[in-house]
């Protein structure tokens, strides 16, 4: 890392360039930054010089740097970024009330930091959790507690989410342009109900905390690997005050992309059931399969699968200040980011069935290490999964000083966010394959310690056929499945409080409204079972409940050589690239079978609901629609005073909140009426399921939240404190449904249902 610092200070228009570049792998790293005089000065009189001239190179150039007149040589190089931020949260800390961690602005900015989450975890007790394909911090972990057991605010107001939980994804909020993070990990009842694990409070600057001009860009990007692609993150910031500094404006931007390829080999479900003995050998009669007396622990599904992933993010702020007066303070800001990313995968994936599995052996464990199951079907998938995330926030707030002692401040804010707006097409997979009677005794292995090896296949290809792993001469059409789901958040919220303050003693009231309404809904091609429409694999595997696939719907193939370095099991030579949308537009294009004979059609499908028309088209899924609206009022009243116990500074706070909620959840309920196996796929099952009724159900809680922190100055650097508190942890609104959602496509062996409780509390 190459630091230069050029610093003028003759007058007020002059300002300060920074640059630095990083080169980390294939990565690059540019940043250029722009900012007014006055806080160029002030870092420069903070940052020793021989600090800074030591950084311009590197250790081991700076040792063997030859002496000159007029150069001070440097003993000892202490690098004070990270120790400085420690030390100033350790003040924070100190001078509190509560348990708070916070870090600034500043201290962020000396951090390649990609998100909030990123900064965060530079706090004591604090991790991120990662996820997505690059691995990217959307969570936190505090003091063991994740996701909904933390609340998140900005500028003290609770922001909406989209995915009907309670935690924020930070990975949709840039860490550039923060004005600060503070971690209450004891509640301030003036603030909100708090929550088990923590209180993440994210500020954003504003023109009055920098008066004057300012003025910032950044710019960096990455080097891709494999495509040599550059994929660029570029932000500003600009913001100004006028009219003697009784007007001021802020403005930011930011755009970030990321791509990234994910190669996987996953086996997932390991579900548990009950073997026959002869399942521990080659053959099973009927009778001897009903004696299932041997408990154990199988591979539902085994696969590898490549994945393209574009992710976008921009970020966009304005913030409005107006002192119309001395001592009142009008803010008006809105807070916007929209994230869009794009997957598509390419990859192959064997179902198994317990029932369906010979020469079965476990370890001692109960483990399921080598098996063999009979005509087992082998799926190629693809698919192209879209989401887009929009969040906006606008809020207005007024603050008054009538005095020095007297204060008044009144807030109101309006959030939405949507996951896929307009209810556009979200997702689109689709399955090909062969099996049946051309499917091979394939199953797994695992060479040792299950707890130590991964899964790999045996005896796989048409036939046992290795070198005809994806012969497009046999490969059928089977099933295909296409989303819309949009959900929405929207949260309002107002607040007024005032507060007194005279020599050591303060107190503080007010109350605050909230109401949160999540609706969320699902079409698909199951709620109709069109899915299934043309499931089978066709004539090659001798069933007829579905179709040949066109070799040229083919594109291409990805070598499994090297596919993940360090795995050493054996894996399928390659997986097979094709076009979902392409494979449904042919599909559709055979016309429509209930007037045209289509070779193989399946014509058990859409018998739950309307008939297969032959195209494949959405119908909302009634047992998905979700509404739910959260009402929450409260009153709150907090004191402190400061006093001397023998000598020693004695700081007292103490306050309670009082909150009532009431929950208002409805949903559409339907039971399941008939289970009947797919004529196209035996281990498919079809569910048919009773007419919708609308359910409502309201429910209403209150809860009486005290807090107490008590703090004693022993020396300066030495205090005792003592907290003890009652804290409100709310269930995500996602889990209040009222009603059972049962799926119309189920495997053999796999049902599964969902559900919620508008009772939690």
């Amino acid at each position: 890392m190459k630091k230069v610092q050029l610093t003028s200070r003759s007058n007020a228009s002059e300002i300060q360039r920074v640059s630095k570049a990083t080169l980390v792998g294939a990565s690059s790293f540019l940043t250029l930054a722009l900012c007014g005089a006055a806080s160029a000065a002030a870092r420069t009189a903070e940052e020793p010089m021989a600090t800074a001239a030591a950084v311009a190179a590197p250790a081991g150039e700076q040792a063997a740097a030859p002496r000159s007149s007029g150069t001070t040589v440097v003993d000892e190089v202490i690098v004070t970024g990270l120790r400085g931020s420690l030390q100033r949260n350790l003040d924070i800390k100190r001078t509190s009330a509560g348990v708070v961690d916070a870090i600034s602005a500043e201290d962020i900015g000396k951090f390649p930091d990609s998100n909030v989450a990123a900064s965060l975890q530079r706090l004591p007790g604090v991790s991120i959790q990662r996820a997505g394909a690059r691995g990217e911090p959307q969570g936190i972990t505090v003091r063991g507690f994740a996701g909904d057991f933390n609340e998140t605010l900005y500028d003290g107001r609770r922001i909406s989410t989209a995915t009907g939980g309670r935690s924020v994804d930070f990975s949709t909020v840039g860490a550039d342009f923060v004005g600060g993070l503070s971690v209450l990990k004891t509640p301030d009842v003036s603030l909100s109900s708090s929550s088990i694990g923590a209180t993440v409070n994210v500020a954003f600057p504003k023109p009055f905390d920098h008066p004057g001009r300012r003025m910032a860009v950044t710019a960096s990007g990455s080097l891709q690997d494999d495509s040599g692609k550059f994929v660029p993150t570029v932000g500003a910031l600009f913001s100004d005050t006028f009219a003697d500094n009784r007007f001021g404006v802020l403005v930011d931007a930011m755009y970030t992309r990321h791509d990234t390829q994910t190669n996987r080999v996953f086996v997932s479900g390991w579900p548990g059931g009950r073997y026959a003995p002869c399942q521990l050998t080659a053959t099973c009669t009927k009778t001897e399969l009903e004696n299932k007396t041997i408990l154990g622990w199988f591979e539902q599904q085994a696969g590898a699968s490549q994945i393209y992933t574009k992710d976008e993010r921009i970020d966009g702020r304005i913030a409005l200040q107006w002192a119309p007066v001395d001592g009142v303070t009008v803010t008006l800001d809105d807070n916007y980011s929209r994230q869009t990313i794009r997957a598509d995968n390419f990859g192959y994936g064997i179902w198994f069935n317990q029932e369906n599995l010979r020469n079965v052996k476990l370890d001692q464990n109960g483990t399921t290490v080598d098996f063999a199951q009979g005509g087992s079907q082998t799926d190629f998938v693809a698919g192209t999964d879209r989401s887009v995330l929009q969040t906006n926030q606008t809020g207005l707030n007024v603050q008054w000083d009538v005095s020095d002692n007297l204060k008044f401040e009144a807030d109101g804010s309006y959030a939405k966010s949507w996951l896929n707006p307009g209810g556009e097409i979200s997702s689109d997979n689709a399955d090909v394959g062969y099996g049946f009677d051309i499917g091979p005794a394939l199953g797994i292995s695992i060479g040792g310690d299950s707890k130590n090896t991964l899964p790999v296949l045996h005896s796989y290809g048409p036939n046992g056929d290795a070198a005809r792993w994806a012969d497009t001469a046999v490969i059928g059409s089977h099933v295909t499945v296409r989303q819309a789901q949009e959900n929405t958040d929207v949260v309002k919220q107002l607040r007024f409080a005032g507060s007194w303050e005279q020599e050591g003693f303060r107190i503080k009231a007010g109350g605050s409204y909230l109401e949160d309404h999540y609706k969320f809904q699902n079409s698909n091609t199951f709620a109709n079972n069109y899915w299934q429409a043309y499931s089978g694999y066709g004539s090659p595997s001798g069933n007829h409940g579905g179709v040949l696939v066109p070799a040229s719907l083919f594109t291409g193939r990805v070598s499994t050589n090297n596919f993940i370095p360090g795995f050493d099991g054996a894996l399928p030579p390659y997986l097979l690239k094709f076009d979902a949308h392409a494979y449904q537009q042919y599909l559709t294009s055979l016309g429509n079978p209930q007037t045209k004979n289509i070779p193989g059609f399946n014509y058990g499908a859409g018998t739950v609901g309307t008939q297969f028309t032959g195209a494949f088209d959405l119908a909302l899924d009634n047992g998905s629609i979700r509404d739910i609206t959260e009402k929450t009022w409260a009153l709150f009243v907090k004191a402190n005073f400061d006093v001397d116990v023998a000598g020693m500074p004695f700081h007292f706070n103490a306050g309670v909140r009082e909150e009532s909620s009431r929950i208002t959840s409805k949903g559409f309920g339907q039971v399941p009426i008939e289970i009947r196996d797919n004529a196209g796929d035996p281990t498919l099952l079809t569910v048919r399921l009773s007419d919708a009724q609308a359910v409502t159900t309201k429910s209403n809680y209150s809860y009486l939240l005290p807090s107490i922190d008590l703090k004693l100055e022993l020396t300066e650097s030495i205090h005792l404190r003592l907290d003890a508190s009652r804290t409100l942890t709310r269930p995500g609104l996602n889990l209040l449904t009222p009603v059972l959602s049962v799926g119309t496509g189920q495997r053999v062996g796999a049902l599964t249902a969902s559900g919620g409780s508008p009772a939690l509390k």
